[in-house]
């Protein structure tokens, strides 16, 4: 489907740009064969309506969402309305659903361009930026300028249920900023309503997969009286060797929210950012180790400029990252106090026994489900012989028999109910060790044999792609980290680089 234009035409029969009625949807018989006519030889009075159509709907988004904005938008969708009119290429609904999913993603560079072209005079006067709103505010705000179209136009929900994997089949090969976006907004719609528990769930093994940039806003659980409130991406670290890990601040003053660190689980697809990494990761004799050391040469930085949050969560391997950084002896890393692990392997029992001896005052939230063999890989999970100040919250999910091993590790409890039909917690201690005891099974069995000498092959093959073509995973690679500096939204963006320390 695409849009042409309705051509209105004044008393000197001059084209009138000014009226909105100029738009239409072309979807008849006659458009369809003009389109296919256009791929293989354009007709002049057909390219001068594609370009027509064109200039008006850039003028309009102009007028709409301002030219800042709008390049935002267009640079993350790679979609160039120049070269389009310039070529009299037909704007396809694609395209418009890509600014109408552009505009709903709404970022706090946003938020801060419509407060400084807010009228003296106004409610916003003295606001410099989106930290200095108050969350009924900042919801307002987001809820404005999610919509600058009042409503034209829609894109329809996701009629697929949405998963850990990409929805459209082409994005699990090629990275699809526009689909990310669009299914991240779905599973984030129900945030304000969840628990926390359920909305880290959700956030570890869904929100995250969808690749996010620094400065995004997100919603969170509403506040106990109701108001609503927002986290907002404050770092984004990958570490070129399977860690991906998102940092959140809260968006505004009056929250209950607390700063949190999560991190992204395996990615086997191709279109998932370093997701051969993270298979190669999971293979190697101590399951996860790489990408948690590549990831501490960024730790100073991350320090000095956000923080440690004291809440750390992740789904898969980033549960197993969780754990190794649990465990580490370095003195920086005694800041967790609260870890939601949801559906992780286990570490290697050395790690257990150095996270025991520490016995850290830490809060383990601890989630699996039945049908899912990867939560069995992993010599020993944390929580195995926990001592006096490791309190240990574990919930055990029962999948019907029907459902397939996937949809068990990915699936949300509080989210999707018909997934796990019941629920265990409470057990006995002996119990829970020997669940979180991994060694003598035979899953970890067959990774700890066969998986290395395939981690290898699989790495000599990554790192020689690597030395013969670009990738986005060494041009992403290092810590970005957003900032507001002199009254603008600045982000940072930290290299690795052969002399950089460890500390």
């Amino acid at each position: 489907m695409e849009l042409s234009t309705n051509r209105v035409f004044n008393s000197r029969l001059i084209y009138d740009e000014a009226l909105p009625e100029k738009f239409r949807v072309a979807n008849s018989f006659w458009d369809w064969l003009k389109r296919i006519i256009s791929w293989i030889w354009s007709p002049s009075s057909y390219s001068a309506e594609n370009r027509l159509t064109l200039h008006c709907f850039k003028k309009y988004l102009l007028d709409t969402l301002g030219e800042e904005r709008l390049q935002r938008i267009c640079t993350r969708y790679s979609l160039d309305l120049e070269a389009m009119e310039k070529k009299g290429s037909p704007l396809l609904s694609r395209h418009v659903a890509k600014i109408v999913i552009g505009a709903r993603n709404v970022s706090v560079e946003d938020i801060n361009d419509f407060l400084q072209k807010s009228p003296s005079d106004s409610c916003f006067s003295g606001k410099n930026s989106f930290l200095d709103l108050d969350s009924a505010t900042l919801a307002g705000v987001i809820e404005r300028l999610s919509d600058p179209f009042e409503g034209r136009w829609k894109v329809a929900d996701i009629a697929k249920r949405i998963s850990g994997r990409p929805t459209e089949w082409i994005a699990s090969w090629i990275y699809d900023p526009f689909s990310a976006d669009r299914e991240r907004l779905e599973v984030s719609r129900e945030n304000p309503t969840d628990s926390f528990e359920v909305f880290m769930h959700n956030m570890v093994a869904r929100v995250i997969k969808r690749e996010m940039d620094v400065g995004t806003l997100v919603p969170a659980p509403n506040h106990p009286s109701g108001r609503p409130q927002f986290y907002y991406v404050s770092g984004k670290l990958i570490s070129g060797e399977g860690m991906i890990s998102y940092i959140f601040h809260p968006a505004t003053a009056d929250t209950n929210l607390e700063p949190m660190r999560l991190f992204r689980g395996t990615a086997a697809r191709n279109s998932e950012i370093d997701g051969v990494s993270t298979v190669i990761t999971d293979l190697e004799p101590d399951l996860g180790r790489t990408a948690y050391e590549s990831g501490l040469v960024y730790e100073p930085f991350i320090r000095e400029k956000l923080g440690q949050p004291r809440i750390e969560g992740g789904h898969s391997l980033g549960a197993t990252l969780v754990q190794y950084r649990l465990a580490s002896e370095l003195d920086h890393m005694n800041h967790i106090e609260k870890a939601y692990l949801f559906c992780g392997p286990g570490v290697p029992r050395k790690e257990a026994e150095k996270f025991n001896r520490k016995n850290p005052k830490v809060h383990l939230f601890i989630r699996r489900s039945t049908k899912d063999p990867s939560v069995k890989a992993g010599e020993v999970h944390l929580g195995h012989q926990a001592p006096s100040n490791v309190q240990v919250d574990y919930w055990k999910y029962h999948a019907p028999r029907k459902k397939m091993d996937q949809a068990a590790h990915v699936a949300v409890w509080g989210r999707e109910k018909k997934v796990h039909v019941g629920i265990e917690g409470g057990m006995p201690t002996e119990k829970r060790n020997r669940e979180f005891y991994h060694k003598d099974n035979w899953i970890e069995r067959l990774r700890s044999t066969f998986g290395p000498p395939i981690a290898r092959r699989l790495r000599s093959l990554r790192n020689r792609c690597r030395s013969h073509f670009s990738s986005r995973a060494e041009l992403e690679q290092g810590l970005k980290i957003g900032s507001m500096q002199k009254g603008r939204w600045h982000v940072d963006h930290f290299k690795p680089t052969p002399y950089t320390s460890l500390a």
